[in-house]
């Protein structure tokens, strides 16, 4: 078995070590190492060392999660499957005004039908008593996206503060 001569990375004694050890322990100053290899050298880093950039990393790691989980919330915004809280239109407001309009449009028809069935129109009356209850549908419709709307946007709004709140902490460690 081939042996390899290499530096204790903490302090510099020499060491020998196989030529497939991958982990060692300083006879000197009982440094746990990691001996690494290139094409053209080899050498030992301390296992410690190793440990606390592992740490960094896992630390950058999930502020870097935390920033992709923001990111994509409001993609998510932008694509149009939440509504956007800072977008006109829309929500409970925009529902009220859609059925409100679908109620004003309702009441004409049926109006309407009132005139023609008065006036002896028949058939004719059908029409307008149908246009009347698509307009209540449709209002109906109005109101419930807009309550579900306003409903999406509080989840979003939560969500995104929950994200945000966690962010902060993780910068702060």
């Amino acid at each position: 078995m081939e042996t390899l001569s290499v530096r204790c990375n903490h302090c510099g004694a020499p060491l020998q070590v196989a030529e497939n050890t991958r982990f060692v322990t300083c006879q000197f100053c009982q440094s746990s190492l990691e001996v690494k290899r290139t094409e053209s050298s080899i050498f030992t880093e301390e296992v410690a060392k190793i440990a606390a950039n592992t740490g960094k990393m896992a630390e950058s790691l999930e502020v870097i999660t935390v920033q992709n989980e923001i990111e994509k919330l409001d993609r998510e915004i932008g694509l149009g499957q939440v509504p956007a809280t800072k977008k006109g239109g829309g929500g409970l407001a925009g529902g009220i005004a859609g059925a409100a309009f679908g109620l004003f449009f309702a009441v004409v028809c049926f109006l309407m039908a009132s005139g023609f069935s008065s006036a002896g129109a028949g058939m004719f009356t059908i029409v307008p008593v149908g246009m009347g209850i698509f307009g209540l549908v449709m209002a109906g419709s109005a109101l419930i996206g807009g309550v579900n709307r306003e409903a999406d946007r509080s989840k979003y709004q939560e969500r995104r503060e929950e994200l945000e709140r966690r962010l902060e902490e993780l910068r702060q460690k």
